[in-house]
């Protein structure tokens, strides 16, 4: 008797543990979702060509997306910051170069709205690289 008593305790102990981390766990992952869903805003079709072939990342964010900025010296947007959006057939590292194929141009295809280490507000272009 007093041996199912304590398992049982021991029981409740551990699914208490467990349903903790999980609810914190999701809770999280919605927060997250949440924060960088409202920073980007998408457009419903590409607006104009982001001049540039070279880009070269500049910082990778949790999401797997990443800030970078037109590293192509012969471009009149020489040192804009873009945003690249992350996915799971993309990743990105700091200081990577992104080379635009050839036939192919960087698109924006929305914003995104973010808080530098100065607590200053940026509003930068989201891009893609697309066919001409």
């Amino acid at each position: 008797m007093k041996v199912k008593f304590i398992l049982t305790y021991v029981a409740g102990i551990v699914t208490g543990i467990v349903l903790i981390f999980a609810v914190g766990l999701f809770m999280a992952k919605s927060v997250a979702t949440s924060t960088s869903n409202k920073d980007v805003v998408m457009f419903e079709k590409p607006r104009g060509v982001v001049p540039g072939k070279v880009f070269k990342v500049m910082q990778v964010l949790p999401d797997g997306s990443a800030l970078a900025m037109v590293a192509d010296t012969r471009s009149d947007n020489w040192g804009t910051v873009v945003f690249f959006a992350g996915d799971e057939s993309t990743s990105y590292y700091d200081s990577q170069k992104i080379n635009v194929p050839k036939g192919k141009v960087v698109k924006q295809v929305g914003t995104y709205s973010y808080m530098t280490q100065n607590e200053m507000y940026k509003t930068v272009p989201v891009v893609e690289i697309m066919a001409e």
